[in-house]
This record gives C-alpha cells, structure tokens and sequence, in this order.
C-alpha cells in the first residue's frame, strides 16, 4: 500500500484495487457536487471502487460511487491537447488518458506522475483509447486519419492493427464476451451506429441495425454479451452482443459516456456534466451527486 502524502490544502485517499492512490484536492468539500462540467468519458477499475471521469481539460475521481469528487493532478503535457478517452488497466493500477494533441499518457500512481506514451504512434491525434478487458499491458488507440493501433507493453510500442470501421470513432470498449477468435471484441461508437470487430482485427461489422450517431458504448463485466450504446435520443441495450437493440430507460436527453461496474451498475453522463446511475439494466435512473 502506498504511503500517505500531505497536500496544501486536502487530501483524499480513493482506492484502486486495494492500493490507496493519493489524488490533489483543491481545498473545500466536493460532496454531492457536479463538478465538472461536458463529461466526455466515464471508466471504473475493475474491483468497482473507483469511478473515473473526464472533461476536455479534467478528470476527476470518486470512491463512493459518484456522491464525492477529487480532482486528479494532471500532467502539463495534458495542457497540449483536449482529453477524448479515459481508461483503467485491468488490475486497476495504471490509468490512461488520450485525446487530440494530447496523445497517449499514463501514470501508475493515481496521477501523481504521468508519461506519454504515444512513441510510435504517427501522431498525437488520438482519438479514443481503451484498455484490454482482462491483460492489463494491452491498450488500443485509434489515431484519427491513420487507424487502429496496438500495444502490449502498456504504450511503449505500437502497432497498426487496421483502418478502423467506417463512420468515425468517437469511442470504443474492448470486451472479453466470448465467440472471438482470439481473446475478446471492440465495440465502436461511430456516427453511424455500433460497429463490431473480434480483437484479432479480422474485419468490423454492423452491430445489429441501430443507424444512428452513437457517442459511447459500454459492456457489463459480468454478461458481456450486454452492451449499451448512448445517442443523442437516449440509452440503447443489447442482450446478445449487438444483434438487436431496445431503448432503455433515458437519464437524460442526450448521453455522451456510459460505463459499467463490475457489479452491472450502469452509470451515464449527460451533456452538462450530470451524472445518473442504473441498478435494474438501464431500466430506470436516479441521479448521483446531486
């Protein structure tokens, strides 16, 4: 377990995976506050402890499920760009940001320190990042106007794996649900629906028929074969891997990040930054934070 750092002002102690992860606080209390606005997207560790989530130029966590929030000390490097994708390796010690200008960055320490990863990649227009489901040196990156890359040495080399699916990624999950011809699948959020790739990048598909922009995807731990999608009309559900989707109960009218807990907890955040959890699949809502 990592030691205890003072800070200037306030100090909280968030646990990730059983080690305590010290994260800056900015003085005051954060409890029960919305406190960032233009949510672009929400991650969870995988023991479910830590609920991450990020805006253009912040990211913040909490350890009780949303109700309290600590800002995460980020890098100058951060300053370049504006952050797209947020991401936990599975194991929960590294945390990974990318996004265009910013590239690849990953810090081992809760945000103490961060280093770019985006060596080998043809640029730093990373568009959307997420990590391997189960490995936790396995991180993927789609690079706009370049394609999907690679890396299985947590981001210190890369390689191109494809073009990516038609429609433009705004976002994308890997899955371990089984049926893949290697070790899980990519579901993408594209402005033209759900795409579907096994993660031996053998060809991207339709998943199921919901023709629509999509701003986020996301998968319950515990029943890969459910998958949610967010749109600009509310909340989608498949129960069989995207081959056919239902609308779900609506948090709010526009959705731009989802993420699942390890216990099927499904959380959203809307457009201005507000943040509602599901308990019953998507079904109904209440807001958290508020």
């Amino acid at each position: 377990m990592m030691s205890k750092r003072m800070t200037m002002a306030l100090q909280t102690v968030l646990l990730v995976a059983g080690a305590a992860l010290p994260v800056v606080g900015l003085g005051g209390s954060f409890a029960g506050a919305v406190v960032a606005r233009d949510v672009v997207a929400l991650a969870i560790d995988g023991a479910g402890r830590t609920l991450v989530k990020a805006g253009p130029e912040s990211v913040w966590r909490s350890g009780d499920g949303g109700q309290h929030w600590a800002p995460v000390k980020l890098t100058p490097l951060a300053a370049s760009g504006r952050i797209a994708s947020v991401a936990v390796a599975a194991g929960g010690v590294s945390v990974y940001l990318a996004g265009p200008g910013i590239g690849v960055l990953r810090s081992d320490d809760g945000g103490e320190h961060w280093s770019a990863r985006s060596a080998g990649l043809p640029g730093v227009d990373v568009a959307a990042l997420a990590t391997h489901a189960e490995q936790p040196d396995t991180v993927y990156a789609y690079v706009t106007g370049h394609g999907f890359f690679r890396s299985q040495d947590g981001g210190a080399r890369w390689q191109l794996m494809d073009a990516g699916p038609r429609g433009g990624i705004v976002h994308f999950v890997h899955s371990n649900m089984p049926g893949s011809m290697q070790t899980g699948w990519l579901f993408a959020a594209t402005g033209q629906g759900v795409r579907r790739a096994m993660d031996c990048f053998c060809g991207w598909r339709d998943a199921g028929e919901l023709a629509r922009p999509v701003t986020a995807v996301a998968y319950d731990p515990r029943q890969p074969r459910t998958v949610y999608a967010a749109t600009g009309d509310g909340v989608f559900r498949s129960a069989d891997g995207g081959e056919q989707w239902s609308r779900a109960g609506a948090p709010a009218a526009a959705v731009g990040a989802l993420a699942v807990a390890p216990d099927g907890a499904v959380y959203a955040a809307a457009d201005d930054g507000a943040l509602f959890r599901s308990r019953d699949g998507a079904k109904t809502w209440e807001r958290v934070g508020a």
